[in-house]
């Protein structure tokens, strides 16, 4: 029976992240390649080598840019350090530095969510870290992180798994089942978007 179609089934397939979650390969777009993920690791980690140690502790913390937030700091060559309201703030490019500091304590906040989320989903295996990220955010909450308030609950609906921020969401979430279905298939595909585009892919957290 679709969960779709029961309440009850659907509530049964609410639970906290654990061995049995699918692997990112069915979370993430179509032609996922373990290989290409290997590859990009390495080169992830390449570029955070080129750090002073305890920036690559800070900036592996973090793991995000607080701007363009599905991007890996990284992912497109060594991270760059700007100091905001006291802090320091590691993003993946010259082209978010006049968001980052322009947005001030936002931005400075946002590595803070990014940091806590980062701590909670290291506990994960591989597989269902990178699954979480896929996401991002939360499918009922738009714009809390996932894994900055403790584990993450997933749920399936018609098949597919989506995740929640908290237990505070599984109320709406069991009221309109094919709007949160939607909704984390939407954010998935804005991690997906090709290029490093600020006019479509959003900025941080003001998107969602």
């Amino acid at each position: 029976m679709s969960i779709k179609r029961s309440p009850l089934l659907f509530s049964l397939a609410l639970g906290l992240i654990a061995s049995s979650l699918v692997s990112v390969n069915a979370l993430a777009h179509e032609g996922h390649d373990h290989e290409a993920m290997k590859k990009a690791e390495k080169k992830i980690e390449g570029a955070l080598s080129t750090l002073p140690a305890a920036d690559q502790k800070l900036a592996k913390e973090q793991r995000f840019c607080p701007i363009m937030t599905y991007d890996r700091l990284g992912s497109m060559g060594t991270p760059l350090k700007v100091m905001i309201e006291g802090k320091p703030v590691f993003l993946c490019c010259k082209a978010c530095v006049e968001d980052a500091k322009k947005g001030g304590a936002k931005t400075v906040k946002t590595v803070m969510k990014l940091r806590d989320s980062t701590a909670t989903l290291a506990k994960l295996p591989m597989n269902e870290r990178m699954a979480v990220e896929a996401q991002k955010y939360c499918a009922v909450a738009n714009t809390s992180f996932l894994g900055s308030m403790g584990a993450p609950l997933k749920l399936e609906i018609d098949g597919k798994p989506v995740y929640l921020c908290c237990g505070g969401c599984t109320k709406k979430a069991q009221a309109d089942p094919a709007g949160t279905l939607a909704k984390a298939q939407k954010l998935i595909k804005a991690g997906t978007l090709e290029g490093h585009d600020h006019a479509t892919h959003g900025h941080g957290e003001q998107k969602h």
